[in-house]
C-alpha cells in the first residue's frame, strides 16, 4: 500500500533569513523586485519547521557537550539535513552551527535556492566573479562568528569539505578539530517523518523494478533500454533524481563490480540491477536480478548465498543487536566461499538522505563483524547482497529495511528472488 503523502505546506512557515553580501558583495538589483517578496513561498520544505529545530537543537547538544563554539558543515546532505537548503548547484556551499545562530554561505546566484528551501537565520552570498575567493570570504567571516577562544569543528576526511578551506580557516584564526561525524551520526536514526520519505521512495523503488521488467521481455532489448525504463519509472511523479545509479548488466560483464550499462544487446542469463526510488532525496535501494530462461547452475549458486545473506540479515537484526552479532549470523549463513566468488562481507549499510556522488551519504555505521555497536529503533538499512563469480555472471538480491524493537521490517516491494522475463 502507498503511503498517503504529507502536505509540506501544512507544516512550514514562509522563512525570511537576513541577506547579507560577503566581503562588501553589492545586492543584487534583483532581490528588490517585487517577485522577490514571493520566493520563500515557491517551495514548501519536506518536514515541519520543528523537525529542523528538533534537528539543530540535538548538534548544538553535541557542541555544549564537547566545548565547542560551533560547527562548519560541508557535505550538501547534512547541509539539507540542519536547514533544509539544497541546489542543483555543487560548488561548496557550507553551513555554520553555533551555539545560537545558523550562517549558509552561498554563490548570489544561489540566494533565491536558499530562500525558498533553507530555514538559515543568516545567508551570506558572494558573486561568481568573486569565486576564486570565495573560500577566503568564507572563512573569513566564519572565523569572526565564533566567540574569542571558541573551537570549531568540522569533517576533515569527507571528500566535500575543500582541503584549502580548512587550511584558510586556521590561517584566520579559527580553532579547527574535527568533527567527523558528528552531524552525521544523528541521521542514523530517522524520524517517523523522514521514514514516511523512504517508504514513499520504496514505491518508486518497485515501479523501476516493474518498468524493468517489461523492458527485458522485448527480445531485442539493451541495457541501455532497460536502464532508460527505469530512469523513467523513477522520474514519473518523483520529488528529487537518486544519487546513483541505476546499474544494469549482464553476463559475462556483471561478473566485474560496478559494470554497468553500454548499449549491449541482453542475451540469456541474469540481468543485474541495483537502482533506488528517492523522495525528496531520500533512498530505498534494491538490487534485482532477471532471469532469461531457467538461471544456470552458477546462477542458481550466487543467488543461494544472496538469499542466505538476506534470510539471516532479516532474521537477527533487531533494536538493541550489535551489528556484529548480524554479520556473523550472516557470515556463518554463507560459510567459506569459493575462489572465482566476489563479495565485500559488508551485510548492510545506512541509507536514507542523500546527495550525489551516492546513496551511501551518512557515517560509516555498517553492518560488519569489526562493529560492535547496537542497531538502534529508527535505523534503515540497505543489504547489498550482490555475489559474482569473477568475470562470469553476478546475482545481486536486497532489500532496504528499518530496525524496529522487535526485528526487521522491510521497506522495498517484491519478494528477493530470480524474475523470470
Amino acid at each position: 500500500m502507498g503511503v498517503v503523502p504529507v502536505n509540506p505546506a501544512d507544516q512550514s512557515s514562509v522563512h525570511h533569513p537576513d541577506l547579507v553580501g560577503l566581503g562588501g558583495t553589492p545586492r543584487p538589483a534583483w532581490l528588490d523586485v517585487p517577485a522577490a517578496a514571493q520566493v520563500p513561498e515557491l517551495e514548501p520544505r519536506p518536514f515541519p519547521d520543528d523537525e529542523y529545530r528538533e534537528r539543530l537543537a540535538r548538534v548544538r547538544e553535541r557542541l555544549s557537550q564537547a566545548n565547542l563554539g560551533g560547527v562548519v558543515v560541508f557535505r550538501p546532505s547534512s547541509v539539507e539535513y540542519l536547514c533544509g537548503y539544497h541546489s542543483m548547484e555543487r560548488v561548496p556551499q557550507p553551513l555554520l552551527v553555533t551555539r545560537s545562530d545558523t550562517f549558509l554561505y552561498v554563490p548570489d546566484l544561489e540566494i533565491g535556492r536558499a530562500m525558498a528551501s533553507s530555514v538559515a537565520d543568516t545567508v551570506l552570498y558572494y558573486g561568481y566573479t568573486q569565486a576564486p575567493t570565495a573560500l577566503t570570504l568564507i572563512a573569513e567571516h566564519a572565523a569572526r562568528a565564533l566567540p574569542d577562544g571558541a573551537r570549531l569543528a568540522a569533517e576533515f576526511e569527507h571528500t566535500s569539505t575543500p582541503p584549502r578551506a580548512i587550511e584558510l580557516l586556521g590561517r584566520h584564526g579559527a580553532d579547527l578539530v574535527p568533527g567527523e561525524h558528528l552531524v552525521e551520526n544523528l541521521r542514523l536514526v530517522l524520524s517517523p517523518a523522514e521514514l514516511r520519505c523512504v517508504e514513499e521512495a520504496a514505491d518508486a523503488t518497485q515501479r523501476g523494478v516493474e518498468a524493468a521488467v517489461r523492458a527485458a521481455g522485448d527480445p531485442d532489448t539493451t541495457d541501455s533500454a532497460i536502464a532508460g525504463a527505469i530512469t523513467e519509472a523513477l522520474l514519473r511523479g518523483a520529488t528529487s533524481t537518486s544519487a546513483w545509479g541505476p546499474v544494469v548488466v549482464s553476463a559475462p560483464r556483471a561478473g566485474v563490480p560496478h559494470s554497468s550499462w553500454r548499449r549491449e544487446h541482453i542475451g540469456d542469463g541474469p540481468i543485474f540491477l541495483e537502482f533506488a526510488g528517492a523522495h525528496h532525496r531520500y533512498h530505498a535501494p534494491v538490487m534485482r536480478t532477471l532471469s532469461r530462461g531457467e538461471p544456470t547452475p552458477d546462477a542458481q549458486r550466487l543467488g543461494e548465498l544472496s538469499s542466505s545473506v538476506l534470510d539471516a540479515v532479516l532474521g537477527t537484526a533487531a533494536a538493541g543487536v550489535p551489528c556484529a552479532d548480524v554479520a556473523r549470523r550472516a557470515s556463518e549463513a554463507i560459510g567459506p566461499l569459493p575462489d572465482d566468488v566476489v563479495f565485500h562481507h559488508l551485510f548492510g549499510y545506512p541509507v536514507g538522505l542523500a546527495h550525489p556522488p551516492h546513496w551511501m551519504d551518512s557515517a560509516p555505521f555498517h553492518i560488519t563483524m569489526e562493529n560492535r555497536e547496537p542497531l538502534r529503533e529508527g535505523m534503515v538499512f540497505h543489504i547489498p547482497a550482490s555475489f559474482r563469480s569473477f568475470g562470469r555472471a553476478c546475482v545481486g538480491l536486497s532489500q532496504t529495511f528499518v530496525v524496529e524493537r522487535d526485528g526487521a521490517r522491510v521497506l522495498t516491494h517484491g519478494t528477493a528472488g530470480f524474475i523470470a522475463v
